[in-house]
């Protein structure tokens, strides 16, 4: 009797590893010269098992700044409304935002956009839906559903932006420069504490 491997389904053995050899060639040649036919050969693939997975590039760039924001549980599934305190919703997902944020891989992945945004303006479009745009929707969605908040739509925007821009304080700005920056990982805690109770006040004056 043959007993069936209980490891991860080839598929998606194979999806996870050209995510992974996308990562690395956008970050180091960027969008517009990665091709799909790179990607399948970095990979060890067929260009035809990378079209299998995904339908064009955008779709696979798409996907790759998807899984960073998974790798910190930071998408739908995992962050839910709960009947925690909003406070601690808030220090909870201000932690896995900054773990992203300072990554130096996601670091890096700002720097190379924005070094093609002025000839190639359509993958600074793809990136800030696909990382931004979806971070703030998320944000604002729980500003929305949660008992302590049940914000308005267009208020729960407004408060999403503001939520960010407490979070990223002045270290991301001089992250996106290569300046020094001081937010090592001991202090995500006391920052994510002071950006959700400035977040509460906000909330309380809508």
């Amino acid at each position: 009797m043959t007993t069936k491997s209980l490891g991860r389904p080839k598929s998606a053995e194979k999806r996870l590893q050209i995510l992974q050899s996308a990562g690395q060639l956008f970050l180091s040649s960027g969008y517009e010269r990665t091709s799909m036919d790179t990607v399948a050969k970095h990979s060890g693939v067929s260009k035809q098992t990378v079209y299998s997975h995904f339908a064009n590039k955008d779709a696979l760039f798409n996907a790759v700044i998807e899984l960073k924001c998974i790798t910190y549980q930071i998408d739908e599934t995992n962050i839910c409304i709960r009947t925690a305190p909003l406070k601690e919703i808030l220090e909870e997902i201000s932690m896995r935002f900054l773990a992203l944020f300072t990554d130096p891989e996601i670091i890096n992945m700002f720097t190379v956009i924005i070094g093609e945004s002025v000839v190639n303006p359509h993958v600074s479009e793809l990136f800030y839906k696909a990382g931004p745009e979806r971070s703030l929707q998320l944000v604002a969605e729980i500003l929305q559903a949660h008992p302590e908040s049940a914000l308005a739509p267009e208020q729960a925007r407004e408060v999403a932006v503001d939520f960010f821009n407490l979070l990223e304080f002045d270290f991301h700005m001089k992250s996106l420069l290569h300046l020094p920056f001081d937010m090592p990982p001991d202090k995500f805690a006391l920052h994510a504490k002071k950006t959700a109770n400035k977040l509460i006040a906000i909330i309380r004056g809508c």
